[in-house]
């Protein structure tokens, strides 16, 4: 088989006409004597044809990457996209991938004597026919090795950027890690920055009484990992010094045990639920008089959009993602870090005065469907998913 590069023209030497409808194109036949040859149709010419992406993804090392890759892909499928989704086996995230409507394959991922996931992986790439591979776990990265497909990866805070050398391209949520992969020495035409997506339909607010919570009381809402950057002992804090108030903590993570001492240390553990993790936060949010996001460390501010999406008034330690985000006094309530007392009289004045409250909440909800909406996210990552496969190198960060 001859090809050129320029002209995109195969030429198959045969005594017969020979013709291979690819996975990713339409051809055009043309035969001269005892050769057949075809012409690629470039996407432009195809019209409406839905690209076809491969997403996979191992364990999640935490919450907020599994809810980020659920959330994707499942607004994706509403859109006109061939998805296939690849998880790891028995994991929660495909149970409820498959109540959102999607068939995830799923494979081990073993970290040891895992002798299968590679060819599986690479073989579903091929049969499907992807164009695109989204690889959303640093260990799945290195595991891609199929050249036809264009292959992205997704940065978080922590992955290390060696596992990416397969990949064609880097998308993440922040400018933060978007300076990070560039100090890694990846060129800034390779990495792409959009917007997070936010689900805000289908949900209605969870029955306090799940957590043993009363409708009349005032309910704090805290979601994030169990960690010292997420800030949860400042607001145990801060709960210590309102009486009446309830909290819910939405979370998991290595420091739980030791969250929960202090709960019970200062007195407030009676009225602090620790919930666990949840794939669906926004109701839980939506049971809350008040979503408060504490973070010393935040470069996102997820929580926040989250609790616009569900027209609750926040209040944030004025940490990197929450303090770009909010508008003092317009949209939300900033605080400074570390400050206990601070978060508890701005708990205080928000469940004192609900006009101003009811306020900064309607506010927070127009600017969640003014900037952050799925309405404005995802025809971003669809832009960005066609400029990858015309292999644009001008693909230009959201600011």
């Amino acid at each position: 088989m001859k090809w050129s590069r320029r002209s995109t023209r195969f030429w198959i030497e045969a005594p017969y006409p020979v013709i291979r409808l690819l996975a990713d194109s339409r051809v055009r036949l043309d035969t001269r004597g005892g050769a057949a040859g075809f012409d690629v149709v470039g996407r432009g010419e195809l019209g409406a044809r839905p690209m076809r992406i491969l997403h996979a993804m191992s364990t999640a090392v935490d919450g907020a990457m599994e809810r980020a890759f659920e959330q994707t892909v499942v607004t994706l499928s509403r859109h006109d996209v061939a998805q296939r989704v690849i998880v790891q086996s028995n994991s929660a995230s495909a149970g409820r991938l498959k109540s959102a409507g999607l068939e995830p394959m799923e494979l081990p991922f073993r970290k040891r004597f895992d002798f299968t996931s590679k060819r599986r992986l690479n073989n579903e790439i091929s049969s499907f026919g992807a164009e695109i591979v989204v690889s959303w776990t640093p260990d799945v990265s290195s595991q891609v090795l199929q050249p036809q497909a264009k292959h992205i990866g997704y940065v978080t805070n922590d992955f290390p950027f060696s596992k990416f050398q397969t990949c064609d391209h880097l998308f993440t949520v922040t400018q933060q890690r978007f300076d990070r992969a560039l100090a890694a020495g990846w060129s800034k035409s390779k990495i792409t920055k959009l917007p997070p997506v936010i689900r805000s339909d289908g949900f209605t607010p969870l029955d306090r009484k799940t957590f043993f919570t009363p409708d009349t009381a005032k309910l704090v809402v805290f979601v994030g990992g169990l960690r010292d950057e997420k800030g949860l002992d400042v607001l145990l804090e801060a709960t210590a010094r309102i009486s009446g108030h309830y909290l819910w903590v939405v979370g998991d993570g290595p420091d739980k045990k030791k969250y929960e001492d202090h709960a019970l240390e200062i007195g407030i553990k009676p009225r602090t639920r620790f919930v666990g993790a949840h794939s669906e936060i926004l109701p839980l949010m939506a049971a809350a008089d008040l979503v408060v996001c504490p973070a010393r460390q935040d470069d996102l501010g997820e929580q926040v959009m989250q609790a616009w999406a569900c027209s609750k008034p926040v209040i944030a330690s004025d940490s990197l993602g929450p303090g770009l985000l909010i508008n003092h006094r317009d949209n939300g309530v900033l605080v400074p870090v570390d400050d206990s007392r601070s978060l508890a009289e701005a708990i205080k004045w928000l469940n004192q005065d609900t006009d101003f409250s009811q306020r900064i909440a309607t506010a927070g909800a127009a600017t969640f469907l003014k900037s952050h909406h799925e309405d404005i996210a995802i025809p971003e990552y669809l832009k960005f998913f066609e400029s990858v496969l015309v292999g644009n190198d001008e693909t230009a960060p959201v600011q």
